[in-house]
């Protein structure tokens, strides 16, 4: 799915000669998807506004400099405020473009410079804007909105921005990406397992079936009214084993609630493990299956081929596991009752 991106432009010019050009340069700019933004600085108080303005441009991914007859309003530096703008815009390494009125003598008296002087840094502002940025001429706005809808996509492709896309297409797109890469991810897990399935050791070499494993438990031994901490051990065979959790994994289940289903079939027989060591006890509770015991059942299940790790994990980050096809097949034998 393509996302359509939208770029931001600061247009730095004077106000308010130039409003008519200004709109001339947004139309074009809006018909690229492109979002306009400026402010007007030619009031001799508005210096307190140049940080909110530098923030605007540094936000921004190109900068447009629209030069009439006016080098424009003198900040306390002693620059116009778009000749302020300017340096900033260059600092930042942002993408200028400038257009530059051909013919400011034909301009009203308005839009030009009143004295001497001022023509002068006007001048020499157009001189240095055609020397260090992309510079456009033009005369009326008919050319100069020709100009920047011709000018500004070469732009785009010569200097592409990061620029922004809307939210709702961001989720819409990140959720298709999001399902194709978790679609990739199950696919790479089965070639993963298939493989594995090459290399492990052949079955009929494993303990299975009615071989039985000892498994190491902690447990609460209640004897005469006290309660005490024991360690004791049971033997089971592996198809009671896998019958103990084979059932919840007919879909994906996390590690704790596999040892728990063991440590709830181990109870149930608790009290004769530690009848030897502890001849009068009546009850035991709160069986908690030791962490190697658990992970040699997990270990040698999915050797067996009968168990495998899917790509997804629990709330805590944990991985799940579910049975196998094989392991499928193996639980029916086990469990099912024959006629």
């Amino acid at each position: 799915m393509t996302v359509e991106k939208r770029y931001q432009v600061f247009i730095s010019t004077t106000y308010p000669d130039m409003q008519s050009a200004r709109q001339a340069l947004m139309l074009p700019l809006l018909d690229l998807g492109m979002a306009p933004m400026s402010m007007d600085l030619h009031s001799a108080e508005t210096n307190n506004l140049m940080p909110v303005v530098q923030r605007m441009i540094d936000d921004c991914d190109y900068f447009v400099i629209l030069l009439g007859g006016r080098y424009g309003t003198l900040s306390p530096l002693g620059l116009s405020y778009t000749h302020r703008e300017y340096i900033f815009a260059a600092t930042k390494r942002k993408p200028i473009v400038t257009f530059i009125h051909d013919q400011p003598f034909s301009l009203p008296a308005e839009a030009r410079e009143d004295s001497r002087e001022g023509q002068v840094r006007r001048d020499d502002f157009a001189r240095l804007l055609e020397n260090k940025t992309l510079a456009f001429r033009w005369r009326d706005e008919r050319e100069l909105s020709e100009q920047v809808a011709k000018v500004m996509p070469d732009v785009m492709r010569q200097h592409p921005a990061a620029g922004w896309v809307k939210s709702g297409s961001v989720e819409k797109s990140a959720g298709g990406e999001t399902e194709r890469l978790r679609r990739r991810v199950a696919e790479l897990e089965k070639e993963r397992e298939e493989w594995l399935s090459g290399q492990r050791t052949p079955a009929r070499h494993l303990a299975r079936g009615s071989d039985r494993v000892a498994l190491d438990y902690s447990c609460n031994v209640y004897e005469g009214g006290d309660c005490k901490v024991a360690m004791a051990s049971c033997e089971l065979d592996w198809n009671r084993v896998f019958a103990c959790v084979a059932p919840l994994m007919l879909n994906p289940v996390s590690e704790p609630v596999m040892q728990k289903a063991l440590e709830d079939y181990i109870a149930r027989k608790a009290l004769d493990d530690v009848l030897a060591d502890f001849p009068k006890a009546h009850a035991v509770r709160n069986v908690v299956l030791a962490g190697h015991a658990f992970n040699q059942i997990k270990v040698h299940l999915r050797a067996l081929g009968l168990i495998n790790k899917t790509s997804d994990n629990d709330s805590r980050g944990m991985p799940l596991w579910r049975l196998t096809a094989q392991g499928d097949t193996a639980m029916s034998q086990v469990m099912a009752r024959r006629r």
